[in-house]
């Protein structure tokens, strides 16, 4: 089974959050900001999950297997 496409609606949605540099159908790219961030906050020791989810991320969009 193939990925969940993002329809129009869904990339719409993501383009609110600052830290999403670009949206497809089939892809997220994040900011460099984001991604250091990202990177700073887990080796901290916080789960992947939990620094989208504080950082304006709807996982329900995302899906859990895109984590």
């Amino acid at each position: 089974m193939g990925r969940k496409l993002f329809t129009e609606g869904k990339q719409q949605l993501l383009r609110q959050n600052p830290y999403i540099y670009s949206v497809t159908e089939t892809r997220i790219t994040l900011t460099k900001e984001f991604k250091e961030l990202f990177m700073t906050v887990y080796k901290a020791g916080e789960s992947p999950r939990k620094i989208l989810e504080d950082h304006g991320f709807d996982i329900s969009i995302i899906d859990e297997r895109r984590i």
